[in-house]
């Protein structure tokens, strides 16, 4: 059912398994926090939390994390230098998980978040999220310079919006680029703008895994974010059930991570995903392979 070409990898990061041959390593979930309108978050310039609401949301995360056997990332979205720096210091004292710097498109923030974390000692934790077709030369610096391995790729422009084989192309660079500024752990992003981009996204997952093995995936949510006909045509009570069948249509197809979107929805994204992955490792009991413990197998039955 999934015959790659190119032998798979499979990435540790920060204790975090991620990649392989579909339903061996349980899939990733990669939710966000502190985002513009996080509930979470008083105030987006200095980095305000509520510390008490954020400490619910990571129990409930690593409960989740826990009962499903699913790995969890954390992509922590800030706007401002300082916020960036004081949501890492808060996040890697309150939490095990892998890290995903997401400056939302700030050099200075993803450079100041990647500098935080190499002099704060916690450099191998973190993902920066992402190199993309538009990032500047100086962000590769930074990541050469502070000896960062964990690079998450965005293989998506406006140019390639309807085509697989340009992202595919968009991912050559990409990974020519980042393994030159030293980054060995790759993840690619396919990259989702609307619902028929989620399908493009899919597909050019299924070819780069074949092609290098990296672990792939998208933030799937996107195709429901903007999917403007969805309530009023269907009403508000098929936003949930939308938004976690966008998040299985990637790992039935074969994704290693998922960025889910906003945190509050793991509770219903969580238990979906691992039903996902349970069904997917009977491809590989058929063919006498068992999946690595902890796997949502051994522990949603």
């Amino acid at each position: 059912m999934f015959d790659y070409k190119a032998d798979q990898r499979t990435l540790e990061i920060g204790g975090t398994r991620i990649g392989g041959p579909p339903g061996r390593i349980p899939t990733v979930l990669i939710p966000s926090i502190f985002y513009t309108k996080d509930r979470l978050v008083k105030n987006v310039e200095t980095g305000e939390i509520d510390k008490r609401a954020t400490e619910e949301m990571l129990n409930m995360l690593t409960d989740l994390t826990e009962r499903t056997g699913l790995g969890t990332m954390l992509d922590v979205v800030a706007t401002t230098i300082e916020s960036m720096e004081k949501y890492l210091r808060y996040l890697v004292d309150s939490t095990s998980f892998p890290l995903l710097i997401d400056g939302s498109d700030s050099l200075e923030v993803n450079i100041a978040g990647i500098k935080f974390a190499k002099e704060a000692g916690f450099l191998d934790r973190v993902v920066i999220n992402s190199l993309t077709p538009d990032t500047k030369e100086e962000l590769f610096i930074a990541v050469e310079e502070s000896g960062l391995t964990n690079a998450l790729l965005l293989t998506f422009n406006t140019a390639s919006m309807t085509s697989s084989a340009k992202r595919v192309e968009i991912a050559d660079s990409l990974i020519q680029r980042t393994q030159e500024a030293g980054a060995p752990n790759i993840l690619i992003d396919t990259g989702v703008m609307d619902l028929p981009t989620l399908g493009i996204a899919c597909k050019t997952q299924h070819i780069l895994k074949g092609k290098y093995g990296y672990p792939v995936g998208n933030g799937a949510h996107n195709a429901i974010s903007t999917w403007q006909g969805l309530v009023p045509k269907f009403g508000k009570e098929a936003k949930k059930p939308a938004l976690v069948g966008s998040s299985l249509m990637p790992v039935a197809l074969g994704a290693d991570f998922v960025l889910m979107g906003p945190a509050k929805d793991a509770p219903i994204v969580y238990p979906s995903v691992a039903m996902i992955d349970v069904a997917l490792s009977g491809i590989l009991i058929e063919e006498r392979v068992r999946p690595d413990k902890p796997h949502p197998r051994y522990l949603i039955g």
